[in-house]
């Protein structure tokens, strides 16, 4: 690859849906390809590691932070020189469990500040090359925060 940025392969979807299996797989198959790759990821542990609410409990600041500490991460993958940045939780990934949150809460955010949040996701979507969405397939059907992760 010759290009100075590089290829950024994004995933986001819900809890078990196959996310991190599915950036595995595309790892495997550039690693064939000889490219040098960097991965990004762990962001709920990290989060709850810094002792931020996160799934049920998300707020407008533990989602800034996801969001945040993500274009850290793919940041500094790209500036390390991979030729790939695989992204396990695109930044938008974070605004659908704050959404989902407040929705489970039965709470409104203020407007002023889910714009902001919007905007700040809104600056990698130019970034990624492939943006990849995983999604619950169940009879069930589709749950907001499935019952083993919850």
């Amino acid at each position: 690859m010759t290009s100075s940025q590089p290829l950024r392969i994004a995933v986001l979807g819900t809890p078990s849906t196959g996310k991190t299996t599915l950036l595995k797989r595309i790892e495997m198959e550039l690693r064939g390809h000889g490219l040098t790759l960097a991965r990004t990821g762990q962001l709920g542990k990290r989060a709850a590691a810094a002792d931020l609410p996160k799934m049920q409990h998300h707020t407008v600041q533990s989602t800034e932070w996801i969001i945040a500490q993500g274009i850290v991460d793919e940041t500094l993958a790209a500036a390390q020189g991979a030729e790939a940045v695989l992204i396990d939780r695109a930044a938008h990934d974070a605004l659908a469990y704050f959404q989902a949150a407040m929705a489970f809460r039965a709470e409104t955010p203020p407007r002023l500040e889910r714009e902001r949040l919007l905007t700040l996701a809104a600056t990698q979507l130019p970034k990624y090359d492939l943006l990849f969405a995983t999604v619950v397939v169940s009879a069930a059907g589709p749950h907001a925060f499935p019952p083993d992760v919850a």
